[in-house]
């Protein structure tokens, strides 16, 4: 994508999520394209946000599982997405979608919700130890939450001491690599900014979200 689209649930505070609109005329009802690790979030937030609506996903394999009763559409059924070829799923159809709009100054979203959602359109998640102004991202994504910290990782902070701020006070992103005690490992590998001036959250988020993707990428090899 050349530009990021976050999504969220209309009338809930669940999301945003990135995602893309499938081809052809796109409604609220339409499904929108996520990776797995998007689907993943969506499936928790349904679960855990809106418990007892009637309304549940379950994964099965690589299928995505939706099952409601009569609380919800006045009968029970199931839908069962299916990832695609490149194994995106379409989900829609059971809720309505709204894009977000993350350029307005009241916006409800802050930085590190667009930074999250970019990279998990890339299936990476970040982690954060609920004290320090930065996140985490693990060398071995099979390093448990709780021990990032205490293993090589890239740590991403803004320019400012905050990762919750609101898009509209946004600096830029700086990305370093750490090593198992917690200290930078050489220059930065991704930064922007000046640290004095706002820049555009989304489009720079996008941004160091395909550097700390092509330079993982490039690490497991």
């Amino acid at each position: 994508m050349n530009t990021i689209e976050l999504y969220t649930v209309d009338g809930s505070e669940h999301g945003p999520y990135v995602a893309s609109p499938v081809p052809g005329t796109w409604g609220p009802y339409e499904p929108i394209s996520v990776t797995r690790v998007t689907a993943e979030q969506i499936a928790y937030d349904l679960n855990v946000g809106d418990a007892g609506c009637g309304l549940t996903a379950a994964w099965e394999g690589a299928n995505l599982v939706f099952t409601w009763d009569e609380r919800y559409q006045g009968e029970q059924e199931s839908e069962t997405v299916t990832p695609d070829a490149a194994g995106r799923y379409w989900i829609g159809g059971l809720w309505p979608w709204s894009r977000a709009e993350i350029a307005h100054q009241h916006t409800p979203f802050t930085a590190g919700a667009i930074l999250r959602a970019a990279l998990a359109e890339r299936g990476i998640t970040v982690h954060t130890d609920g004290m320090s102004p930065s996140y985490a991202i693990p060398l071995d994504p099979t390093t448990p939450a709780l021990e990032v910290y205490a293993h090589p990782h890239l740590l991403v902070a803004d320019r400012s001491p905050s990762i919750e701020h609101t898009p509209a006070t946004h600096t830029g992103w700086v990305v370093v690599l750490h090593d198992e005690n917690g200290q930078p490992d050489g220059d930065p590998l991704y930064s922007a900014g000046s640290g004095d001036e706002p820049v555009d959250c989304a489009a720079e988020s996008m941004a160091a979200a395909t550097v700390i993707a092509d330079w993982l990428t490039a690490h497991h090899r």
